[in-house]
């Protein structure tokens, strides 16, 4: 079922970071506005799903978390329920991603 309304997506970005489980990715996804609401985004980057998703203070953010590496060209989509959903136009590439600071391994 294809979501009812669009959500409007924009750029998006990456860096690694230390999970609780080891090494994972923390994607960040920028829109006009993201509505706080009691059905939380999601973020899925090809078939994997962000973990621990949440819309930052200022509403134009929404950040969560992956345990590994998508693949290279894997569509990236923002979407709440069956009711709102976002595309980003540029597909995820893993040479975009920052890496950890050597200080934190």
């Amino acid at each position: 079922m294809a979501a009812l309304l669009k959500l409007a997506v924009g750029r998006w970005e990456a860096e690694t970071v230390l999970l609780p489980q080891g090494q994972g990715i923390r994607i960040t996804v920028f829109g006009e506005w993201f509505p706080i609401r009691a059905v939380e985004p999601e973020i899925l980057v090809g078939d994997l799903v962000a973990e621990r998703t949440e819309v930052m203070r200022d509403l134009r953010r929404v950040r969560g978390y992956l345990r590994k590496m998508p693949k290279d060209g894997a569509r990236i989509v923002v979407r709440y329920g069956d009711s709102q959903e976002g595309v980003v136009k540029q597909p995820f590439d893993s040479k975009r991603v920052r890496p950890m600071p050597d200080d934190c391994r």
